[in-house]
This record gives structure tokens, sequence and C-alpha cells, in this order.
């Protein structure tokens, strides 16, 4: 009778348990569940904008004698504050969010302050700084956004992109380098190296440096596993998740053991990745049959694929990318019609 009356009292703690444990499985296996996509069998010729772009603003950056851009490589919209990375002129260009000219970063050169070359800039507006990657010099250069300098950061490896943690730390990637020990790696805030998040396979070693490998909005960083690997990864809270396991076909023909030409490639291969709060857009190419665009909506877990994509919304360009996707938006810039003017930047508000 005593057995029978503590089985009784227990017996709801483990239907409690059991049941936790059979959601918490549930919840991975969706959370792990892989989406198989087809690169040519599902491919559609033209994807327009308004299946998943709600509208389009564009800003006109001021041209003056102190405002000559060059070519665009990125750029940061903020609610007050446009900052352009001009990689031709190596300049960051600060403007306020009408396209008006207030200073620039240019400090090219071979002092304590300087930089050699840059291919990389955050803005830092919890801290109201610019941070700058210099690979050559395998270091984070500090600025004010008027320019004065702050600080330089050394870094333990040479980098290709990096994104600064929210909680401390600097996420840096390199996995576009076809060595062994590429991929991408957290450091904290003295740039000593901490661990590897994700390493490149051996069996991948195509060189193919993206103009970005990192994107974030909010407070999560993410990316997508190097070079023929889809699965897209979040950074947050000092905590690495798979989030999105995509499996492109056709499978790979071959193993590339070490770098080959692109153009003897007969494999797709991702040439760049951005994410935002809704969205994924990643485009895949290969010698053989082109490029291919893939859109993905996290919200309702539908994707296309397309060989080009059509601005239906106002018939403009579809402009170039850039990495700054936070608010739910892409950020893109266009060739001024006025060839004598400066670039018009044009951000996509997205659905």
């Amino acid at each position: 009778m005593k057995t029978k009356l503590i089985t009784n009292r227990y017996n709801p703690v483990f239907y409690w348990l059991f049941m936790l444990i059979f959601c918490i499985s549930c919840s991975m296996e969706r959370e792990q569940k892989k989406v198989v996509i087809d690169l040519l069998g599902e491919t559609i010729d033209s994807l327009k904008y308004s299946m998943f772009v709600d509208s389009i603003e564009y800003i006109d950056i001021e041209l003056t004698d102190s405002c000559l851009i060059g070519k665009i490589a990125d750029m940061d919209v903020c609610r007050d504050h446009l900052f352009i990375f001009d990689e031709q002129q190596q300049v960051i260009w600060h403007l306020n969010r009408e396209g008006r000219y207030l200073n620039k970063i240019c400090k090219q050169g071979g002092g304590p302050d300087e930089y050699t070359y840059i291919n990389h800039f955050e803005y830092d507006e919890k801290r109201n700084q610019i941070v700058v990657l210099a690979p050559w010099q395998q270091a984070l250069l500090f600025y004010t956004p008027e320019g004065k300098y702050l600080k330089t950061v050394k870094l333990g490896m040479k980098a290709d992109d990096f994104k600064i943690s929210p909680q401390g730390g600097f996420i840096l990637s390199n996995s576009g380098s076809d060595e062994p020990a590429a991929g991408i790696y957290y450091v904290n805030d003295y740039g000593q190296e901490m661990k590897c998040l994700v390493k490149r396979k051996k069996n991948h070693l195509v060189y193919l440096t993206f103009e970005w490998e990192l994107c974030s909005y909010g407070d999560i960083i993410n990316f997508m596993a190097p070079n023929f690997d889809n699965t897209v990864y979040h950074f947050r809270n000092q905590e690495l998740s798979a989030k999105y396991f995509f499996s492109m076909k056709p499978e790979l023909k071959h193993n590339y053991k070490k770098s080959v030409s692109l153009q003897k490639l007969e494999d797709f291969i991702r040439t760049s990745y951005l994410e935002g709060e809704k969205w994924i857009w990643a485009t895949y190419w290969s010698p053989g049959d082109g490029l291919r665009i893939f859109i993905y909506s996290k919200d309702n877990e539908n994707y296309w694929i397309s060989k080009i994509i059509v601005n239906d919304l106002d018939n403009k360009d579809i402009g170039r990318k850039t990495s700054i996707t936070d608010n739910n938006t892409f950020v893109t810039w266009y060739e001024n019609e006025d060839a004598d003017k400066n670039p018009v930047i044009g951000i996509l508000h997205l659905k």
C-alpha cells in the first residue's frame, strides 16, 4: 500500500518530465529540419521585387569639393547618420541621414594611428566609434566619427571580415581563404584568439573571398558556414547555434582538397550572403550554369530561386547590395544617372 501511494504521488512528475523532453525533442527536430533546394530544377527566369520588397527609399548623396565618392564597398545607415566605405579612396564618408556631407575618416599611411589598407568597417553606435579592419596590419583601428584616432587592437590572425560582438569581443572571418585553418573565429576585446566557431572543411579548399562573409541585425551576428556548406549560424550572447539548414542540389561532383581556378569549377559555389530579421539572400554561381539568386522568407519558410531580379516597383535598376540589414531592410546603391554626381543610396524596406 505504501509503495502504491508513493507511485501515484510521483506519476504526475514523470508525466510532465516526459512531456517536457518530448516537446524539446520536437522543437529541436523542427529547428534542425533541412531544406533541400534544387538550383537547377526549381529555377525561375526572374524574381520581382514586389514579392519581397514593400517600398524603396532613395537618398541622394551631396556632391561637394570635399565629397567626391569613388567606389562604394559597404554602408551603415543609422537613424541620424550615414557611413559609407569608399574602397577606391580608402575613406569612410560621414553624412547625415539626408545625405549631406559632414566629414570623412581618411587615415591611410604608415603612422601608428593610420591604416595601410582597409577592407571592412563597422559603426559601433553604442560607443559612437568607427572600427576599421586593416588586414595587412592584422589589426582593428578605432576612430571617432569626426576622425580622431582612439586605439588599435592587434589580431592574432589575418581576417577578411569582422563584426563587433554586442557582449564584447569580435567575430573574425577568413573563411574565403584556401587554408585548412580558415573559418569563423571569436576573439576577445584584446584580439586574442578564444575559439574557432566553424572551421572550413579540408575538402572544400577553393579560394573565394566575398565582399562580406558576416552579417548582423539587432544583437545577432549571423553567417553561413564556409564555402560549399549552407548552414546558417547565429552568434548571440556568446553562444553559437545552427538556425537554418539548407542543402543545395545538385550534389558536388568533386572534392576540392586544393584550390582550383574558378573557371574550371564544375560545381555551384556560394558567392554572396545577406540575412536580416525576416529574409535571407544568397547567390550561387557556376561557370556552366551561371548565376542563381536564392531568397528565403523566415516567416513563411518559402523560397524562390531565379536567374535575375527585376525591380517592378519603379522599374529602376536593382542596385548593388551591401551588408547592412537592420530594421528589416537591405541597403543598395546605384550609379547616378548623371555621371558627374555621387551615387544614390537605395534602402529596400522588406515585407
